[in-house]
């Protein structure tokens, strides 16, 4: 039963993160001239949430693309969300209850 509950949340949290990172993807392909303020409310709040992930991506990445106008940063971290993700679920099931 906790097994259960602690790989549900490892799955609730990584969601949640995928939203956010979605959220920010979009909001970066918009041209919002005066955005509603609740609009402006939760772009900061996306940014604030995966900003601390996307920048050491995003460096890295950068000393590969060489003149690249496209950011991997937010593909690459789902892939590390994913992979820990199914880590950390692998890794509860197999706790002795």
């Amino acid at each position: 039963m906790l097994t259960t509950q602690i790989v549900w949340a490892i799955g609730l949290a990584a969601d949640l993160y995928y939203v956010l990172l979605l959220v920010r993807v979009i909001f970066s392909w918009l041209n919002l001239r005066r955005p509603h303020p609740v609009l402006i409310q939760i772009h900061r709040v996306s940014y604030a949430a995966t900003e601390p992930l996307l920048r050491p991506i995003r460096n890295l990445l950068m000393r590969y693309q060489h003149g690249v106008p496209i950011d991997f940063s937010p593909l690459v971290a789902w892939v590390i969300i994913e992979f820990a993700r199914r880590l950390l679920t692998r890794i509860a099931y197999s706790l002795p209850v």
